[in-house]
């Protein structure tokens, strides 16, 4: 792209060439993926083994629409980084050098995190998740799971934790933007901790101490974080 004024023709074009290769690179791992989906079903199946339960398919095509989705999110989640580098590549000709060095750390600050959101949910939280769920239906109803219900099930659950470790940065960008203070967060802060125990609660009622407090600790030791980032940035305002 050049650096002179671009017309809307042109800006449709530099996406629509964007939009090709993040397809492309897409479509292509989850060409390689599919050959190998077996590995990473293994994995999914981690949370649920303690179960000794097989899943099972209500449709004949239920198992080759399975395999094809799995293989399409994990070819869209390894090839983010490049989705990633083709946005920014086709937002950062409009930017000035200091807006793209936020651009870029911000989009590096929430990958991470949202990466270990989703580590944390699968690893951690979902298994006391998936052991209440069972146990309490398990009380009259005999459990006959589907393996895309199942998938789903996890893909959505990941999801909302890797949403919850996005949350505290939020609240830093927000108040940076002075929408929200250190004093109004101060004030909320024993709601957040009574609300994080409460969820855990309900997730995890089997769970042993250690992994209850655990479990609730990230998101307490962010908002805290939070706090404290937004309270220094106040007093550099103030100074300057």
């Amino acid at each position: 792209m050049e650096d002179t004024e671009m017309s809307v023709v042109d800006h449709l074009h530099e996406l629509r060439k964007r939009i090709i290769i993040s397809l492309i690179s897409i479509l292509f791992m989850t060409v390689l993926v599919y050959n190998k989906v077996h590995l990473l079903i293994e994995i999914l199946m981690i949370p649920i083994a303690k179960f000794h339960m097989e899943l099972v398919f209500f449709k004949l095509t239920d198992g080759f629409v399975f395999r094809l989705e799995v293989s399409l999110i994990a070819g869209a989640i390894l090839t983010s980084p490049i989705t990633i580098s083709q946005i920014l590549a086709f937002l950062s000709p409009g930017l000035k050098k200091g807006e793209k060095t936020l651009l870029y750390k911000n989009v590096l600050i929430l990958s991470v995190l949202f990466a270990l959101g989703v580590v944390f949910g699968f690893g951690l939280v979902l298994p006391y998740s998936l052991g209440f769920l069972m146990s309490y239906g398990n009380s009259y109803l005999r459990p006959a799971l589907s393996g895309i219900n199942y998938f789903n099930f996890i893909g959505i659950f990941c999801l909302f934790t890797g949403v919850v470790f996005l949350f505290p940065y939020l609240l830093v960008v927000l108040g940076k933007t002075s929408l929200i203070n250190s004093k109004l967060l101060r004030k909320y802060r024993k709601y957040v901790i009574i609300g994080a125990f409460m969820i855990e609660g309900l997730f995890l009622p089997s769970a042993g101490l250690l992994t209850f407090v655990t479990a609730a600790a990230p998101i307490l030791i962010f908002y805290e974080a939070s706090i404290w980032i937004i309270y220094f940035n106040e007093r550099k305002k103030r100074r300057d």
